[in-house]
């Protein structure tokens, strides 16, 4: 499964989406420049409008069409798309899928075995936390099995992850028998889920914290203005003419991990800093609680991007998994080139044409809610300042 899935993200594939995604963020530049300096702007809300209609078009090949000024559907998408990512928006920005709001996933936390059959108890008492993701989940489910099924008649030749699945199990009779339709839509649904609510939150925490930074927002600005305004970066300009861009980006990740936990389950007994582990036993890593280390980030509550300067000393003697943004392992983030490669785009052409500062409405400090990924409470709210 994992090596069908690769192939979405080659150097090559990943280099030829570069059109697409610049073209929903030129949507976005239009949208902002018709802003006032006065006027507070939904940040995190304009972000993971965008990272949906980018993953969208990769996951989907479907324009849901939420970035433009006057949002509206593509008239080519069907009503099953439509009311699938009304639902999907909807979970991403209102449902509060946080730890309190569901006993099941505590409870999971501690003892496992117990999780199941309790989640079974809870989501059938109205309203309660696990009612709610219940519900939610199931209508996504519909909504998206409608839309795998439309898409498995339709026969559709594309290199989206929906169509590569699907030509994939018509092709291999093996895949046959192991892509049935409720597995397809859990599996383009999680890379939805994966690739739209993790950049977004990436993305508006680095344009929260650069302006709360001015040395680093002109650091920022002078890399970016060396570059031609009127050329779109190829992935080869991304990787190597902004240097300082990726180091704001590592910070950003470091500053505020997207994911709480990462769980791994020991595949053998183990003896981990003393502790004998038996086989099936579940570890979880907090990337928060190491990226907070001073051992390896001194100073770690500064947002200090210089020190993931290659050249920096602090950066040569880090151990290698003490930022651990995208996971590790063979079992790490497949997305993570997609996801900075899009985020280098955004932040480009976001910068080569604004600047950004905190709404006075904006809380200080940013509160947040957790869950599976971390989320803004209230939001990200700015003010967008033309150059």
């Amino acid at each position: 499964m994992r090596n069908t899935v690769i192939s979405l993200y080659q150097s090559s594939h990943l280099a030829s989406l570069i059109p697409m995604m610049q073209s929903y963020i030129v949507q976005v530049v239009q949208v902002l420049s018709n802003v006032s300096a006065e006027e507070d702007v939904a940040f995190s809300d304009i972000s993971l409008k965008l990272a949906t209609d980018i993953i969208g078009q990769s996951a989907f090949g479907i324009d849901f069409a939420l970035t433009k000024e006057k949002p509206h559907f593509d008239l080519n998408m069907d009503k099953e798309s439509q009311a699938f990512i009304k639902e999907n928006v909807y979970s991403a920005t209102s449902l509060k899928m946080d730890l309190s709001g569901s006993f099941s996933i505590i409870l999971g936390l501690i003892m496992p075995f117990l999780q199941g059959p309790f989640q079974q108890v809870l989501k059938k008492i109205p309203y309660s936390g696990d009612w709610r993701i219940d519900k939610t989940n199931m209508r996504l489910t519909k909504r998206l099995n409608e839309i795998v099924s439309k898409r498995a008649s339709e026969k559709k030749e594309s290199k989206d992850f929906l169509s590569l699945i699907l030509n994939e199990r018509e092709k291999n009779e093996l895949a046959r028998n192991m892509y049935t339709p409720d597995y397809i839509s859990a599996l383009t649904y999680e890379h939805l889920l994966a690739g739209s609510a993790t950049t977004a939150f990436t993305l508006s925490s680095a344009v929260y914290l650069v302006a709360k930074h001015p040395g680093v927002e002109d650091k920022l600005l002078e890399e970016i203005d060396r570059f031609p305004k009127d050329l779109v970066p190829t992935a080869d300009d991304l990787q190597h003419k902004f240097p300082y861009l990726d180091q704001v980006i590592k910070e950003a990740m470091r500053f505020y991990p997207v994911s709480p936990l990462i769980a791994r389950e020991t595949s053998q007994a183990v003896e981990i800093g003393g502790h004998f582990l038996p086989k099936s036993t579940w570890i979880w890593i907090a990337p928060g609680v190491l990226s907070k280390d001073p051992n390896h980030f001194p100073d770690p509550h500064e947002f200090q991007p210089e020190r993931f300067d290659p050249n920096c000393q602090e950066e040569k003697i880090r151990h290698p998994y003490a930022h651990i943004p995208f996971g590790l392992g063979p079992r790490g983030c497949i997305g993570q080139k997609f996801a900075l490669q899009e985020i280098k785009l955004t932040l480009i052409c976001l910068y080569q044409n604004f600047v950004f500062r905190h709404s006075p409405k904006m809380e200080n400090p940013l509160q947040f809610q957790y869950g599976i990924i971390l989320n803004f409470k209230y939001g990200v709210h700015l003010r967008v300042v033309k150059r």
